[in-house]
């Protein structure tokens, strides 16, 4: 059994993945897994990826005779990770293969952490130059206990979140400990909606079903982030008002609405998920596109029952402040974007990792004692 392994789900106009993979794989001593798994309507597996298979068996490449829904994808592949600890990335992200370094010095740090967080890179792949925001990079590399009750509150109360619950655990870029892994893979899934981002329902699960979380303030990865768009066509459910098809928030919120329906339990809002909601209205820089999401959120408020519809009053604002922080900032040195030439996720992780401090040594032995 593999100490970590890595899921790469793999569905149409993903990138090639033999970039990702041959830096995850250079080291012959590295115990992991990785596994890709192909749906039917992604391109071809490269040559390259399928030479890399053949002189290195820690790569697994699969392919679908379907196309499921992305969902239903995240689960299929995970259940084919055999590792002790688990983790999942999008092809086009990026993760650091010596975080099998930091789950094994974990697993003898504390036994009862079965989820561990980090901070990640998210990078904006249609970012322009010289306009776009600073990237935040910690000073501190610490990997402490989280308090479970507090991040209950700040992911399902939103307390003090933006269009989205700040939430570094679950299975995509986060590691969940084999037994967390197979707890949640047994629970009955509802197949009836579907989502774009199913690793806040990954979160949701892993936050009421984990024993202890463990977060490392070093970043371990870098994801391809461009901004939210809802689906085209989006499946609702439940006559649940808030969908993916609103916007980010959403799509969260719907995503805790079947997680806590699931178990038995109602889902609430408050002035704290009101906000979130004016936020994810507030970043739509065009008019049209404001003026629609608002009147979305807006009806879904009043489909509630209305009591907080009176509060929902987003400002439009089409010229954001630009954000030209360099330099140390609190507890964080803010970087250019575009680091030594970086253009996608993979590429800036690879020139930020030079200014961190390296993984063995956070993690070293004497640690422990």
């Amino acid at each position: 059994m593999a100490t970590l392994s890595i899921c790469i789900p793999v569905d149409a106009d993903a990138p090639d993945l033999a970039r990702l993979t041959g830096k995850l794989l250079a080291e012959r001593t590295t115990d992991i897994e990785v596994i890709a798994l192909f749906t039917a309507d992604a391109d071809k597996v490269p040559d390259e990826l399928i030479a890399q298979a053949a002189n290195d068996d820690r790569l697994i490449i699969e392919r679908l005779d379907t196309t499921p829904e992305t969902r239903a994808l995240w689960r299929l592949v995970a259940s084919r990770a055999t590792g002790r600890w688990v983790t999942l990335v999008r092809p086009s992200d990026t993760v650091d293969p010596d975080l099998v370094v930091m789950v094994h010095y974990l697993e003898r740090r504390d036994a009862s952490v079965d989820a561990l967080g980090w901070n990640s890179f998210q990078i904006d792949p249609l970012a322009v130059p010289g306009l776009a925001g600073p990237v935040a990079v910690p000073t501190h590399y610490h990997i402490n206990s989280f308090d479970k009750t507090a991040m209950l509150k700040a992911f399902f109360y939103w307390e003090k979140s933006l269009n989205a619950p700040r939430m570094p655990f679950g299975l995509y870029h986060g590691a969940l400990r084999r037994s967390l892994l197979d707890t949640l893979l047994a629970l009955p899934v509802n197949d009836s909606w579907s989502s774009p981002v199913p690793q806040y329902e990954w979160a949701a699960r892993v936050l009421l079903f984990s024993d202890a979380l463990a977060f490392c303030d070093r970043p371990m990865s870098a994801m391809n982030m461009p901004a939210y768009r809802p689906p085209a066509v989006h499946r609702t459910s439940h006559d649940f008002p808030f969908h993916a098809g609103l916007g980010l928030t959403g799509a969260v919120a719907e995503a805790q609405f079947h997680v806590l329906g699931e178990l038995g339990n109602n889902w609430t809002a408050d002035e704290n998920f009101l906000r979130a909601c004016m936020i994810d209205c507030m970043m739509e820089t065009e008019r049209p596109a404001f003026v629609a999401k608002g009147n979305g959120y807006f009806a879904a408020f009043q489909a509630m029952g209305g009591t907080l519809a009176s509060g929902f009053r987003p400002e439009f604002q089409p010229n954001r402040p630009e954000d030209r922080r360099r330099g140390l900032h609190g507890g964080a040195l803010m970087v250019d974007r575009f680091l030594g030439g970086a253009r996608t996720a993979q590429e800036f992780y690879d020139a930020a990792n030079w200014i961190l401090a390296p993984v063995p040594m956070i993690c070293h032995e004497e640690q422990l004692q």
